[in-house]
Order: C-alpha cells, then structure tokens, then sequence
C-alpha cells in the first residue's frame, strides 16, 4: 500500500502547476532571473535619480527601457508563432546576459552616463520584446489548459516574489558596495534561465505557412480586434500600464522627498509591494477554480486604487509600506487573472501573436506612463501624480466589470 504525504496532496491540489516538471524546472529559472532583474529596476530610478536630481529623467529613461515593446512587440510575437520557442528564448537570454553585464562593467568602471545608460537599458527593452511574448505563451504548454489559471497566477507569484527579494538586495548593495553590482549581477541571473531550457521539453515545434510578417501581425491584430473578451481585456491592461503601474517609477522620489528615505528605504518600499503581490498570486492560484473572474478582476482593481490613493496621501513611512502591501495584493490578483483568461481563450495558431499584444498593453504602454507621471510629478509632485493615475484605475475597474462579458 503507497501512503501519500495529505499535506503534500493538499499542495498539490492548491498549486496544480507544480505537479508539471517542465513548469518546476521553468519557475526556478525564472525567479533567479527575475531577481537580478528587478535589482536592476530598483537601482536603475535610483541611479539616474542621483545622477540627475529629476523626476522627469528618471521618468524618462524608464520610458527608454520599454519604448522598443511598443515598437517591436507586435514583430516579437510573429517571431515566436514562427520559430522554435527554446531556439528564441536561449537567444534572448543570452543577450540580456550580454547587455545587462556591459552596464554593470561601464557602472563600476566609473565610465557610466545618462547617455549609455539609457542606450544599455533601450537595448535591453529590445530583447525583452521577442523574449516577454515567448516566456508569457510559453506558460500554456507546461500545463494542461484546465491549469493555465493557476499556472498564470504562479507565473505571476514568480515575478513577484522576485520583486521582494531583488529590491531587499538592491538596496543593501547600493548602500554596501555601490550601484554597478546590481546591474553585473542581473547580468549573471541570465545564466540560470540559459541553462534551464536544455531540460524543459518546449513539445514539437510545428512549422506553419510562412506569411510575411505584416499580414503576420494583421493576422494577430484582426484575431485580437474581433475577439470580445480579450479586446476587452487588452484595452483595460492599456490603462493599468498608463496610469497603474506606472507608479513605481516615482518610488526613487517619493522614498527621497517624501519618505526621506536611502536605497535601503526604496528597496524595502519596492518590497512591500512585491510582498502583497506574492500573496495576491498565491491566492488566485490556489483559488481561482472557486471565484468567478469579473468579481475578482472588479475586487483586485479596485483595492489597487484605493491603496493607491491612500499612499498618495502619507508621508508615513510605516502607512505607506501597508498600503503598497494591500495594492500589491489587490493588482496581481487581477491582473494574473486577466492574464489567464485571455491566454485561456486565444487559439494555439495565433497565442504568440497574441501574448505580443498582451505584452504591448502592459508593457508597451509604460513609456506613456512613465513620461506622463514623470511630467506630473515635474510640475504638480510625486503625491498628486500617483493620485491622479488611481482615480483613473477606480473608475476604469468599475467599467470594466460593467462591459466585461463573463466567460
């Protein structure tokens, strides 16, 4: 008789995704990877903040670092309905590991600028536009589609869990042993992801008609434009990007002039938004089968605004980690479900095409977030930009709920 672990079955049956090897071998991986990413996040607001003194410029070289998304996401998504998803996301990482260590080298060097900088991180947001399409499709073959939900919201406790940890190290290097390090070491983070795709089976890559790339993308954009839920969807993840998300690139400033706060201070602020995230995922992972969608998407979005709108209004320290804590709670629930569902209904032939869409409205879009919360806090302060963007949320996560067809 074979005695099964209940606690182990209890798991089991709470994060479905990890009963899939391919998927464990896939989120090790990628939380390595994430972490040195967002240590560069963290220190790249940090160090143009120092280096200018602006809250515009850092708003603007956080709009470099994804203005190639815009442009090119839609071409990324061709590329990975097109070729071999490993072929691509070797090749990817590989550059990232390339381009993330060269700006570490020029940082610790001393030979670093505002210019190269900003060229180093546009570069990195190049790559980023073939390598997030695949990474986000990709999560839909690891597991069987009763699962995407979970494994949605688990991709989503990934990047997120990473968001606690890298900020905490970030801000203890930067205060240690300088800035450089946390770029070098993203750079070095590149390698586990690298490594880890020689073990994952990616399942047989099926040749399709070769088209050009324009009706390639037309293809994707009509399937998308046609499509009521995920248009829907798409269009509510544009405003998230714009005004939502867009936030954390005034966190350098706020922990300055608000909060009074050194790197230490800003990455524990970047944490206790990763935490609240990480518990948000948890949750819709473990419990997505048993809530209805639009109620979770309504209850998500509007816990972000409020949290938002509330930490806006503190310049308490302690009151603005609980409040980053809540929104962070509150977004990744949502968004790891908006995710899911539209990845839950895209057809395989078009999924790359598609998660390029979806990768152009909540990335794409940052640039527009990051100047305009950049220009507001210019000229209104950090408080009443991040204020303004959450009044937007509120009303936008009502009208979603209210136009969104269940499904």
């Amino acid at each position: 008789m074979v005695m099964v672990n209940p606690s182990k079955k209890h798991l089991s049956n709470l994060f479905p995704a990890f009963n899939y090897r391919n998927y464990q071998i896939y989120f090790g991986a990628q939380i390595i990877s994430l972490i040195g990413t967002w240590m560069q996040q963290v220190s790249q607001g940090y160090l143009v903040y120092q280096l200018t003194q602006s809250a515009f410029l850092v708003g603007l070289v956080a709009a470099f670092s994804n203005l190639p998304t815009t442009f090119f996401a839609l071409i990324g998504g061709t590329l990975v309905d097109r070729f071999p998803r490993r072929n691509l996301l070797r090749i990817t990482t590989f550059l990232q590991f390339i381009v993330a260590s060269i700006v570490g080298i020029l940082i610790l060097s001393g030979h670093i600028n505002l210019i190269n900088l900003t060229i180093g991180v546009f570069l990195l947001g190049l790559i980023n536009a073939v390598d997030q399409p695949a990474r986000v499709s990709n999560v839909a073959f690891l597991v069987k589609s009763e699962h995407i939900h979970a494994a949605q919201a688990t991709n989503m406790a990934t990047f997120n869990s990473a968001r606690i940890i890298g900020p905490a190290i970030a801000g203890w290097l930067i205060y240690a042993a300088g800035v450089g390090w946390a770029f070098f070491l993203n750079g070095l983070s590149f390698i586990a992801p690298f490594i880890a795709y020689n073990f994952i089976d990616f399942g047989k890559h099926i040749p399709r008609p070769h088209i050009s790339t324009w009706h390639s993308i037309k293809e994707g954009v009509n399937y998308t434009t046609h499509h009521p839920l995920i248009r829907t969807l798409l269009l509510y993840m544009t405003v998230i990007s714009i005004f939502g998300w867009s936030y954390t690139t005034m966190l350098p400033v706020m922990a300055d002039k608000i909060f009074h706060q050194n790197a230490q201070g800003l990455g524990i602020l970047f944490s206790a938004a990763g935490a609240g995230s990480v518990l948000g995922a948890l949750a819709a992972s473990a419990y997505t089968r048993h809530l209805n969608p639009s109620k979770l998407m309504l209850f998500g979005g509007l816990t972000f605004a409020i949290s938002l709108f509330i930490f806006s209004l503190t310049s308490n320290f302690y009151v603005a980690l609980v409040m980053l804590f809540i929104g962070g709670f509150g977004m990744i629930s949502q968004n790891s479900t908006i995710q899911a569902s539209i990845q839950k209904s895209v057809d395989d032939h078009v999924r790359g095409r598609v998660a390029s869409i979806q990768t152009l409205a909540f990335i794409g879009m940052t640039p527009i977030g990051s100047l305009q919360i950049g220009f507001m806090a210019e000229h209104f302060g950090p408080q009443a930009a991040i204020r303004i963007g959450s009044i937007v949320i509120f009303f936008a996560a009502i009208l979603l709920y209210l136009f969104r067809k269940t499904e």
